[in-house]
């Protein structure tokens, strides 16, 4: 049955429930979060604060890119990706503890938390607090006890909190999964050196050093090794080698300096600061 009237009624419906849903809807829901709590924002002025916020970072105004980046954590408490790049600038702008407490809270909301690691630990290092920092690591090692960079970084932190034996067994075990992986070697042949494993750690470090003959931090582990045998000349041309790839570098002064009879004997240093990027033999598995 032709009905004339459905004919006419049921395109304008079509018509109204789509200026309602695209049109007086958004409008009604953009107003609803704008007064919600005094903290949300629009569709389109959360379009312009990330563009701003984007752009000020690119010409590396980063002090005025926390505004719009603020903002935007502030209505979006919850959302990893304004975290993340607050956590960046902050980092960048030398703000630790504010980089931080982005960090944890990236940790505690995103869906990848180990994407986090092991920036959270190392911003709590960089501010000096150690406690909070060898926490971090252990967290971000506990997400994947089997990730190669997560058991390196919390390895370190044990190692530099004096915890030995721990560290050992931890970098025994990622040498294990991952026995490519340059800076677990260098770390274990450390370990092994401070465990009187001698031989050991010497056999470890000179195959590191056949890989990569221009890393200061091998370098500097070899130095040791070398001096822990009784073969100083050996240890002094390493050590003057690192020194001269990385001349600011802390430990390998202070090493040499003792070498040489330049300075107070010092304690087995475990490199607690790089200078360079360290190389990796092979890319650990992936995330």
């Amino acid at each position: 049955m032709d009905v004339p009237f459905i004919r006419f009624a049921f395109p304008a419906l079509i018509l109204y429930l789509f200026w309602w849903a695209f049109v007086v809807n958004p409008y009604m829901d953009e107003a609803a979060e704008e007064n919600a709590d005094g903290h949300s924002l629009s569709v389109s002025a959360t379009q312009e604060m990330l563009a701003l916020s984007r752009q000020l970072i690119k010409d590396k105004r980063l002090q005025e890119a926390l505004v719009p980046l603020s903002r935007l954590h502030l209505a979006y408490p919850e959302n990893q990706i304004y975290l993340q790049q607050l956590a960046e600038t902050h980092d960048a702008l030398g703000n630790y503890r504010e980089a931080a407490k982005m960090w944890e809270g990236y940790l505690q909301y995103s869906p990848t938390p180990l994407e986090g690691c092991p920036q959270i630990g190392q911003s709590y290092d960089k501010a000096g607090m150690a406690a909070e920092s060898l926490n971090a690591f252990e967290r971000c090692w506990k997400i994947d006890q089997d990730y190669s960079d997560s058991i390196l970084f919390y390895a370190h932190a044990l190692e530099l909190d004096g915890q030995f034996k721990k560290a050992l067994e931890l970098y025994q075990h990622g040498v294990k999964l991952n026995p490519g992986y340059t800076d677990l070697n260098i770390g274990l042949a450390r370990m092994e050196m401070r465990a009187g494993q001698y031989a050991s750690a010497r056999t470890r470090i000179d195959k590191v050093l056949v890989n990569y003959p221009n890393y200061a931090d091998a370098l500097l582990t070899a130095g040791l090794v070398y001096s822990s045998q009784g073969d100083k000349r050996g240890a002094i041309k390493l050590l003057e080698h690192a020194h001269e790839l990385s001349p600011k570098y802390k430990d390998v002064i202070a090493v040499l300096d003792h070498l040489q009879g330049r300075a107070k004997p010092v304690g087995q240093v475990s490199n607690p600061r790089r200078v360079s990027n360290p190389p990796k033999a092979s890319k650990p598995e992936a995330r």
